[in-house]
């Protein structure tokens, strides 16, 4: 009774016209059968809300039938395969795959190689938000003990308001230049400022004054 309910099929669609987030499937009936849109199981939906993430084309996936004529289907997810086999994340090579058996890994991985890492391997827990094209990490890690972000091209930090800043120590480096334009611009410290240069250091204003 169960086969009759449960079948495995192959998405021959997933560009629904009605954009309700339905799969078209092929299967096998005594003959080879296209179905209808069929319902896509997520495990969040809601009015504009909820959790997106369809299978490709030829994708394998589970279907349930809510009747013994197979008239109403719903895909209840993707399964892997030896042709389609799961993804590994490259970043954590004993808990890719459960190979250390901990089962401590979780992660999204798009077809561009991009990812979101949930790693809770003991002693090297760490989150991680990778974009594969430009080498661009967030990442919170616990090893390490700090929040690093790093890319190979530009970051940028814009604020309509205020943008602050704060920590114990702060440390500014730049390569080349450091540029700073601002309509007025203010230090204070405390105790001592010190600014040094290995070559010349020029000040240009309408009035300096120094006490």
């Amino acid at each position: 009774m169960l086969d009759n309910l449960f079948f495995m099929a192959k998405v021959s669609d997933n560009q629904d016209e009605d954009k309700l987030g339905r799969i078209r499937i092929t299967y096998t009936n005594e003959n080879e059968v296209v179905s209808s849109w069929v319902p896509y199981l997520s495990s969040l939906t809601g009015d504009g809300t909820g959790v997106s993430c369809l299978p490709d084309v030829d994708d394998q996936v589970l279907v349930i039938s809510l009747d013994i004529h197979k008239t109403k289907l719903v895909a209840l997810g993707a399964v892997w395969s030896e042709v389609a086999a799961p993804p590994e994340t490259g970043e954590n090579s004993d808990a890719d795959l459960n190979q250390d058996g901990k089962n401590s890994l979780s992660f999204i991985k798009t077809k561009a190689e991009n990812m979101i890492i949930l790693d809770d391997t003991d002693g090297k827990e760490k989150l991680q938000i990778i974009q594969n094209k430009t080498n661009s990490r967030i990442e919170f890690i616990a090893e390490d003990k700090k929040l690093s972000i790093t890319t190979d091209e530009e970051i940028d930090l814009a604020a309509t308001k205020d943008l602050c800043l704060n920590a114990e120590n702060m440390t500014f480096e730049a390569e080349k230049e450091f540029n700073v334009s601002c309509e007025n611009y203010q230090v204070k410290a405390s105790k001592e400022i010190k600014i040094e240069a290995d070559k010349d250091m020029t000040l240009k204003g309408s009035g300096i004054a120094l006490n």
